[in-house]
């Protein structure tokens, strides 16, 4: 199992255990669009914000050619690249038949085993290894009172969060994940993964991006 396809198969629910599993494309449900700066996913009911000097691509850039062992690039529903700050920025999802409610009966420490696990991962395939993560049970009860406010247009907050490092061909890589979990299409569950990875030199510099495209990811629910 190559490490960050180990996430993969690490985010979605099974038994009670997160356990991700990545669907493909539905074609019943329109693609997504971009409309100005803001990027809209009607199959995962989401929008954010596409921030100045990204741009849309459809494979990892020539200086990330390294995510091609690590990473499968059909499994990410948007890649946003700047050429000047060398920063990806990717956004993962999927979506499971599981009521949004039942995340609340699994128990932080059922998610710290489930992303150790991914450190695990990591420090097989990977050299000098640094790993921390951070885990907000309590935002699933914050996310449900925002849907309760107004499901058309929420915040979803932050379920975990991971930053890791490693060395790749002498050279320091950073990663974040950034996990949301929101109610969608009704009786289901949706979650956004939203990636970022640079050059470890480089990280002050795509920070400030990453942090819009957090702040402006919104749940909507188009599925009535």
């Amino acid at each position: 199992m190559s490490a960050i396809s180990g996430l993969v198969r690490l985010a979605c629910l099974c038994g009670g255990l997160i356990v991700m599993a990545m669907l493909g494309g539905c074609h019943s449900t329109p693609s997504p669009i971009i409309v100005g700066d803001t990027y809209t996913n009607i199959q995962y009911e989401y929008s954010l914000t596409i921030p100045r000097g990204w741009e849309p691509v459809e494979a990892f850039p020539e200086p990330m050619k390294y995510l091609d062992a690590l990473a499968d690039v059909d499994n990410c529903s948007l890649l946003l690249y700047n050429e000047e700050s060398g920063g990806l920025i990717a956004i993962m999802n999927s979506a499971n038949r599981v009521a949004y409610d039942e995340y609340f009966d699994i128990r932080a420490e059922q998610w710290d085993k489930i992303l150790l696990r991914l450190k695990v991962a990591l420090e097989q395939d990977l050299e000098n290894v640094t790993f921390k993560h951070e885990v907000r049970t309590e935002n699933l009860h914050t996310t449900q009172q925002n849907y309760f406010v107004n499901q058309y247009a929420y915040k979803p907050e932050r379920v975990y969060r991971i930053e890791t490092s490693f060395e790749v061909d002498a050279q320091r890589v950073h990663f974040n994940f950034d996990s949301y979990l929101f109610p969608c299409r009704n009786t289901r569950s949706c979650e956004a993964i939203i990636i970022l990875t640079c050059l470890e030199d480089d990280l002050a510099h795509n920070q400030s991006a990453y942090r819009e495209v957090l702040l402006s990811l919104r749940a909507h629910d188009y599925f009535e």
